[in-house]
């Protein structure tokens, strides 16, 4: 439901059923925001009517029926009361974990006596798609959405690599001096609805048509055309900005198509109008389209191109952390950021791993085809944040391993931080003071990780030394 969320897909205008709703505590709470949800279980809800829905929710479900037939039925039958899309939950588990139960079946018997078939990521993946014909797109650990309406899963994998650039904030400002005064007054005269048009315009890339924009009929009104209106408006801001616009969004799609490429998707039997405008305005051909997206996903594979875009992005941004010749780690935020064939490399593990909105830091590793994601305890907020979990997806072998941090494995801090962040991120300034500080301990020895936790507490008694927020102070 979380994930749901993130994603836009509860509002009131869209319904849900939750297939497996237990005691139903997720259909209380949207029903609470007044979303349309009801929710169906065979042991406490075995009478609510179930009623096909736009959205449909498996969660946790076929992980705990032990009938493999059953399991499989559960399954076909949730999506069919689907019209867009099948959300399926499963627990995760590695051997370490099934090895502490007892095995029933393909599962085991947990301690509280129940049946417990736990999955990995790629098992469950394959899974679905075996038993349902379609494909399972990984959205986080055991979470994956299966669309039944092709439009609205084409309209989501696009979105996933779209930029979240700020163009409006990137335009050039107004320079009267280079206007004539007849353009600068009629721009002045109609500034709303023109810096409407020009937004639009920056986040598509191109000319919208004018299915694309809702004030189309009043702009052709005031101004004449799109075309005129464009040709006034990159006179006002220069054309730059919709130059550089133009080729992110030509960068996303490249990576939308190289990412298809990689999953091996199915060819669509229908596009969305606006991706069919794309094509025809970017490469004119679809095939075009997709020759570049292969070259681009080729790339990928290729350790050198993937070192020199590290640097070059290093460069770029300004932050991060580069390893010569072995890695380079990045924030997550800085992700579409990136050049086009890194995006490809790391949305190659994410596809297997799932949503990376989540994650803080990423680590692309030159020579050994691996990506690494890292999950901090609030990494904004903290100086030190503490290391939470750690996934390492093996590209070659698609194999994933999560690390999960606490008693077992004690959380390692992440010292100097400042070094991988931006700016204009939270908390730069007081985290910039707060390693300047770090740094002059002589006390403090950064080799390799650092110390761990409990060695650098023990250093702080030692120097009498605590910290609060940001800072340090000495312990009178």
């Amino acid at each position: 439901m979380q994930s749901l969320y993130r994603h836009d897909y509860i509002s009131d205008n869209i319904t849900i059923l939750d297939y497996g709703c237990g005691k139903g505590d997720d259909v209380r709470i949207l029903q609470q925001y007044n979303i349309n949800a009801l929710g169906w279980d065979p042991v406490y809800f075995p009478n609510q009517e179930i009623v096909v829905s736009d959205i449909v929710n498996l969660g946790f479900v076929i992980n705990v029926i032990e009938d493999q037939g059953e399991r499989k039925k559960t399954l076909f039958n949730a999506y069919n009361y689907a019209k867009k899309l099948l959300v399926v939950a499963v627990m995760l588990g590695g051997e370490s974990i099934i090895n502490r139960f007892q095995p029933l079946n393909d599962g085991v018997v947990t301690a509280r006596n129940t049946f417990q078939k736990y999955y990995t990521q790629p098992e469950i993946r394959k899974y679905i798609e075996d038993v349902l014909r379609e494909d399972a797109i990984a959205i986080g650990p055991g979470i994956f959405y299966i669309f039944k309406d092709k439009i609205e899963e084409q309209n989501f994998l696009i979105s996933r690599e779209k930029s979240k650039k700020n163009w409006q904030r990137l335009s050039y400002t107004c320079d009267s001096k280079r206007l004539e005064i007849r353009q600068h007054v009629f721009y002045e005269q109609h500034k709303e609805l023109l810096d409407l048009f020009w937004t639009k315009c920056l986040d598509l890339g191109r000319v919208p048509s004018q299915e694309e924009f809702s004030q189309s009929e009043q702009l052709r009104s005031s101004v004449g055309s799109h075309e005129k209106a464009i040709r006034l408006l990159i006179a006002i801001h220069g054309d730059a900005i919709y130059v550089t616009a133009a080729e992110s969004k030509k960068n996303d799609l490249s990576v939308y198509f190289a990412l298809g490429l990689f999953e091996r998707r199915k060819p669509y039997l229908h596009m969305p109008d606006g991706l069919k405008r794309d094509i025809k305005t970017f490469w004119g051909k679809y095939g075009k389209a997709l020759d570049q997206a292969r070259e681009l996903l080729f790339s990928a594979g290729k350790a050198e191109l993937i070192r020199k875009a590290c640097i070059l992005a290093n460069q770029d941004l300004q932050c991060g952390q580069l390893v010569p010749d072995h890695s380079f780690i990045v924030h997550g935020a800085l992700l579409e950021y990136l050049p086009a064939v890194l995006r490809v490399y790391i949305g190659c593990a994410s596809r297997l791993y799932g949503d990376v909105s989540e994650i803080d830091l990423i680590k692309i590793h030159f020579n050994s085809g691996k990506v690494t994601f890292l999950r901090y305890d609030d990494f904004w907020n903290k100086p030190l944040p503490l290391l939470e979990q750690r996934v390492k997806v093996k590209l070659r072998e698609q194999v994933i391993d999560f690390f999960n941090y606490g008693d077992e494995f004690p959380p390692q801090p992440l010292y100097l931080k400042s070094i991988l962040l931006k700016d204009d991120m939270p908390n730069y300034s007081k985290q910039k003071a707060f390693d300047k500080r770090l740094m002059s301990f002589e006390w403090l020895n950064f080799n390799g990780f650092g110390p761990s936790k409990t060695e650098f507490d023990a250093l702080l008694n030692q120097n009498n030394m605590q910290i609060k927020g940001f800072k340090f102070y000495k312990i009178q």
